[in-house]
């Protein structure tokens, strides 16, 4: 039997209660005694009542306090908060909005380090009860028999003035005066069936401007729309002297919108904020109402961080300054800014028109009666008294069931090229850094003229590059690596009108005792001499000896090229900076920075993934992440942004299942909610992927449909390959309906569709077709690229080359144009050397024309080939502030090549009354963006907009080779 000895302890203890110290004797089985005394901690407690009530518009605030018996040193914090709460320093603040109304649940916590205890509370935030009344500033009731010159102005014409040809929305009335009358206490506005200046229709459109402008406030108006199919009835608002660009970064307010008032009748509020076109953003809501049946009144009260909708008081949607948002080009010196309360917080006019037609109601059909008149009984301004200065205080009517905007903001990619030298463009892919290195170098020396050094300047500029030249040269930052750059989202120099927001920022120094005063200084980007664009500064408009901050817009480069136009997708120098004399400078914190409204909007691709092997696995059990890096993502018009959580309550779920077919195993099952949204889902690579190897395969995927609902339009796919190149929406129809169906798409015809198979970043988008989506549940599997597959492609073309026309019209092609805008007809010609030629007659309606095919043509065979034509010009466009362009397109409107005639290999512009033959090598207009696999548009046009009395010949229109 084992035994353990001990030592026996006897102790004693005492309790002191006020300390909460516990005291202990203790003495062993010798005798010998010791005391040893213990210390316990108490939690703090929260010694304060939380403030549970707010009103909408008005500061809150808390401050906690706590008690600790033991004295400790206690830290607070906050662990449930609402986004319009903040907590610094022990004070819980924030003014609540009214899209705030209603219960916040807010959980602060007190510790002494060891120890802690929560608050929980609820805030629940209410309309002020002291709200104040509307103050009405101005009004016209229409009493008298005409329109009061002293607050309106009458605007008449196609917007041709503005540079809007159909005012921007490709509208069919010209608007005249006389459309506008005012009677029997009422506005009346007319739009007639009525044909002048080449338009069918008229009617009329007045503003406010520089007389009635508002900034803040209460806006409303009475008015009986007209009923009928292509009427667009509108109450709205533009800035007066805007601060922050053209439309629509400058802002636009859509009080009232209505149009193709049929059986479903609804008026939308609307505000249009964000960038430039076609980079504006807009949101609002709209409610149910039969608007033509009566006079109903029409308001916003807009505020300085909240605009809200009524109709006939009643509050149907909201947006706010988390919405709104304006990104816009200040100057050369601040370059792109976006400033917080832009570009709501600046005088506003009033706009009233009638239009017909145009993008959004559509045209008149047989049903529309003309005339039909816009009534308006009244229009009328108020201001809140209590805050003029920002239009807060007199809400008194919010309804919490309104539309609520998501919020916003504009997404900035900002890659620096030299801070203190040379930097690395980097790309964060999967957890792994992806790099390409920079480099800062003399690219013309013009005979060792001009030199390069970085120089360490000490101060806030360290090393600093520092060029000398004697007489002109230039130097350029590229790629380590020697291969281009791809950049998305900044711009086209085939469309260089469509504005985006890319920059080269940098600073300068100029010693002007080394530079010629009165030489230029010129900012480059180029794919490769003479591929460029370029911005010329004088150097007699920078400060000399000392720091400048310079902006040059992407949009300038874009719109001045070189010999040939810049290739975006082809950069190889990022920064050139040339000289047109002497020059000593001194340049540092060099950088490219863009903005867009989308997230990923802009940038620079980071290099491709090379893939070797048969296929290329998608979706297989599981999604190819190490392919397709971003894994599965979605996308829906309620969202408005990306998201990849399948399991969240967004319109597009998704999950992988077992699938009722175990030789499947794992399935994806997609489900569309039936919330009235539009939506998608992909699977999509971090990096563009290159699958120009798979051109003789085919894209192949299973998919079965386990759930039509009501939709009756079916399914549709598509292919992205880096915005905005994609292949469009391809309708699959009604398939796979409850059984599987393999889909196999030949890579030969997503090139057609306008893929660049060079640079894939989705593996597959599928979704019900747009419009028809509602409670569509699907699934597939084994997605994946094949090499090669058994499928026929079809032949290529021959590499003879193609007549396309020479009075007779080749086999799928036909005279063509595209807008109404022209009479194209044949003719015979009056030059002995011609017979039968093509002619095309403008007229006021902006147009393309040219021939078009309904297959496309295969050029891509034709070695060292080019486009041919013969041109005679017979009238030139009345507006002659534009040029003579070629635009050659693919299946897709966003694959194409644009010229002008002048950058022929005849290099000259057309002139009047004389044939003149065209030359462009193919390879030209492959540089330019076309396709040349896909080609399906030939078009010859003045620019857009201008060319109304313009008429020219065709003949000859040719793909030919040496």
């Amino acid at each position: 039997m084992n035994t353990i000895n001990r030592t026996q302890r006897l102790c004693a203890y005492s309790l002191l209660v006020s300390t909460m110290i516990l005291s202990s004797g203790c003495s062993d089985s010798s005798g010998e005694s010791s005391r040893e005394q213990l210390s316990f901690n108490t939690a703090p407690t929260f010694s304060s009542t939380a403030n549970t009530s707010a009103s909408a518009q008005q500061p809150y605030s808390y401050t906690p306090t706590s008690e600790d018996i033991d004295g400790d040193s206690l830290s607070y914090q906050a662990q449930t908060l609402p986004s319009w709460l903040s907590f610094e320093n022990n004070v819980l603040a924030g003014t609540p909005s009214t899209t705030h109304i209603g219960e916040h649940d807010v959980v602060l916590v007190v510790s002494d380090g060891k120890l802690s205890t929560t608050q929980n509370f609820t805030v629940t935030v209410a309309l002020a009860s002291n709200a104040k009344a509307w103050t009405m500033t101005w009004s016209d009731e229409f009493n008298g028999t005409t329109l009061d010159s002293q607050h309106w102005q009458v605007e008449t014409g196609d917007g041709s003035q503005y540079g809007l040809i159909g005012w921007g929305n490709n509208e069919l009335q010209w608007y005249q005066e006389e459309n506008i009358t005012v009677a029997d206490g009422k506005l009346i506005i007319t739009a007639q069936e009525q044909q002048t200046n080449n338009y069918n229709y008229t009617s009329g459109r007045m503003k406010s401007e520089a007389k009635v402008d508002v900034t803040y406030g209460r806006i409303e108006a009475s008015v009986k729309a007209p009923y009928g199919q292509g009427l667009w009835s509108a109450f709205w608002m533009l800035p007066t002297n805007s601060q922050y660009g053209g439309w629509a970064s400058g802002g636009e307010i859509d009080i009232m919108e209505l149009f193709s008032l049929t059986t479903d009748q609804k008026v939308l509020g609307t505000i249009h904020y964000g960038m430039a076109w076609p980079l504006n953003r807009s949101a609002g809501g709209q409610h149910s109402l039969n608007v033509t049946d009566a006079f109903h009144l029409y308001a916003v009260e807009w505020e300085q961080d909240e605009i809200r909708w009524y109709v006939d008081d009643v509050h149907y949607a909201t947006v706010s300054s988390d919405t709104w948002w304006s990104y816009y080009y200040e100057n050369s010196e601040l370059g792109y800014v976006s400033k917080p309360a832009a570009p709501f917080d600046q005088d506003f006019h009033l706009l009233l028109n009638l239009a017909v037609g145009g993008n959004l109601p559509g045209s008149p059909d047989a049903q529309t009666q003309f005339p039909t008149v816009m009534e308006v009984d009244y229009v009328r301004v108020y201001q809140c008294d209590s805050a003029s200065q920002t239009g807060v205080g007199c809400v008194t009517n919010v309804n919490a069931a309104a539309t609520i905007a998501a919020p916003s903001d504009v997404h900035i990619a900002n890659y620096p090229l030299f801070i203190d030298k040379a930097q690395d463009i980097t790309w964060h892919i999967n957890d792994e850094t992806v790099s390409r290195g920079l480099t800062a170098a003399i690219a013309w020396d013009n005979d060792g003229a001009i030199s390069l050094s970085e120089v360490d300047i000490g101060g806030e500029h360290n090393t600093v590059l520092e060029i000398s030249t004697s007489n002109m040269g230039n130097m350029a930052i590229s790629a380590t690596d020697k291969e281009a750059f791809a950049l998305f989202g900044m711009g086209s120099s085939a469309e260089p009108w469509k504005l985006h927001a890319g920059e080269l920022k940098f600073d300068l120094f100029i010693n002007s005792a080394n530079t010629t005063a009165d030489s230029n200084i010129l900012i480059k980007m180029d794919s490769g001499w003479p591929a460029l664009g370029e911005k010329v500064i004088p150097v007699n408009t920078l400060k000399m000896d000392q720091w400048n901050r310079v902006s040059v817009p992407i949009n300038e480069l874009l719109a001045t090229p070189g010999q040939q136009p810049l290739d975006m997708n082809a950069v190889v120098n990022l920064f050139v900076m040339e000289f047109s004399g002497a020059a000593h400078v001194q340049l540092d914190n060099i950088a490219l920075v863009c903005g867009h409204k989308d997230s990923g909007g802009c940038g620079i691709n980071p290099p491709k993934v090379e893939i070797e092997g048969e296929q290329i696995t998608v979706f297989d059990d599981a999604v190819n992440a190490d392919i397709w890096t971003n894994g599965i993502g979605a996308w829906d018009t309620i969202t408005g942004a990306d998201y990849f959580d399948g399991q969240s309550n967004n319109h597009v779920t998704w999950s992988t299942v077992d699938s009722d077919d175990a030789d499947r195993g794992k399935v994806l099952e997609i489900g569309f909610s039936g919330n009235g949204a539009d939506g998608l889902l992909y699977f999509q690579s971090a990096q563009p992927i290159d699958v120009s190897d798979y051109q003789n395969g085919a894209l192949i995927f299973d998919i079965k449909v386990l759930d039509y609902a009501q939709t009756t339009s079916g399914i549709s796919y598509k292919i992205d390959c880096i915005f905005p190149c994609t292949t469009g929406d391809q309708v699959l129809g009604v398939i796979a309906d409850n059984q599987w169906q393999t889909i196999t798409v030949p890579v030969t015809d997503l090139v057609n569709f306008g893929l660049n198979p060079k640079s894939v970043n989705t593996g597959l988008v599928i979704y019900p077709t747009w419009g028809d989506q509602q409670g569509v549940t699907l699934q597939i599997d084994n997605v994946r690229w094949e090499k090669s597959t058994s499928t026929d492609t079809p032949p290529p073309s021959s590499s003879n080359g193609l007549m396309i026309y020479d009075g007779t019209i080749a086999p799928t092609w036909e005279l063509w144009d595209c807008c109404s805008g022209a009479t194209v007809e044949q003719v015979q010609s009056d030059d002995s050397n011609y017979a039968t030629v093509a002619q095309y007659t403008f007229n006021s309606t902006p147009t393309v024309a040219g021939i078009m095919s309904s297959a496309s043509y295969d050029a891509s065979t034709l070695s060292n080939g080019t486009l041919e034509f013969d041109l005679k010009v017979l009238s030139q466009p009345t507006d002659n502030s534009g040029d003579w362009l070629i635009k050659v397109e693919g299946i897709t409107a966003q694959v194409f090549a644009e010229l002008k005639l002048s950058q022929s290999q005849e290099g000259i512009a057309p002139q009047q009354d004389q044939w003149q033959h065209y030359t462009f090598a193919l390879s030209e207009l492959e540089a330019a963006g076309l396709n040349l696999s896909a080609v399906k548009i030939i078009m010859i046009f003045p620019t857009w907009g201008t060319g109304d009395g313009a008429v020219y010949q065709l003949d000859n229109v040719q793909f030919s080779t040496p």
